[in-house]
């Protein structure tokens, strides 16, 4: 029973791993290329104005910043996993 126990929590873990990293990671990034592209409307003839707002622009870099946070923790897990979550 202690086995069946022990894989349904690592089975729980993945899942949310992946949930995360699988999905919630590309969302967030989608907001900061949407919070990039704030300040733009496109006219009725189809041209492009851009009202470049520094809020949106920080906000989108900060998000960046995160993502590639992450993705760069993924990376060291990977490669040093075992020095770093040795028993």
């Amino acid at each position: 029973m202690e086995i069946v126990k022990d894989t349904l929590t690592a089975l729980w873990q993945v899942i949310v791993a992946g949930i995360i990293f699988g999905a919630g990671l590309p969302a967030l990034f989608a907001l900061g290329l949407r919070a990039l592209n704030s300040g733009r409307t496109i006219n009725a003839d189809g041209t492009v104005t851009v009202h470049p707002g520094t809020g949106g622009r920080a906000t989108a870099y900060v998000i960046f910043g995160f993502v590639i946070a992450i993705a760069l923790f993924g990376i060291v897990v990977i490669v040093f996993g075992k020095q770093l979550f040795a028993h």
